[in-house]
C-alpha cells in the first residue's frame, strides 16, 4: 500500500509539518510505501540548513525528519511552482528531494494515492 502525504503548511508556526513527517516515518517503518508532497508553504520544509530558525524560535528543524524519510526509502517531492514562488533554488534543497510540476504531482496522487493524508 502507498500512502501519499501532502504538506502545505510551513515547518514553523504549525505542528502540521512535524505531524506529517512523523506519520511518514512511522508508515515507512511498518513497511508502507510513502510519498511526501511539499506544496504551497510546505516547500519551506525542503530547505537545508534550518538551524537559524531553531535558534530564533526555539523549534527543532525539520531537516533531520526529511532525511530520515528519504533514508527509509520514502520519496519527498517539492512542487516546482511553490519553490519558484518562494525563491527556493534547487541548490537550497535537502539532498534527495525531487522537484515535480503540479501536473506530475497530480498524476502521482492518482496513480499511487491508495491512501492520501493532507497536513
Amino acid at each position: 500500500m502507498t500512502l501519499v502525504i501532502q504538506v502545505s503548511k510551513p515547518p514553523f508556526g504549525h505542528e502540521n509539518t512535524f505531524a506529517a513527517f512523523y506519520v511518514a516515518s512511522a508508515s515507512l517503518s511498518k513497511g508502507m510505501d510513502v510519498i511526501v508532497l511539499l506544496m504551497g508553504d510546505g516547500a519551506y520544509a525542503a530547505v537545508k540548513g534550518q538551524i537559524g530558525a531553531q535558534e530564533n524560535i526555539d523549534l527543532p528543524p525539520t531537516e533531520p525528519q526529511v532525511k530520515d524519510i528519504i533514508e527509509l526509502g520514502g520519496r519527498v517531492i517539492a512542487e516546482a511552482a511553490a519553490l519558484e514562488m518562494r525563491n527556493i533554488k534547487s541548490h537550497d534543497l535537502i539532498e534527495g528531494i525531487e522537484i515535480k510540476e503540479l501536473k506530475e504531482i497530480q498524476e502521482i496522487i492518482l496513480d499511487y494515492g491508495e491512501k492520501v493524508a493532507a497536513f
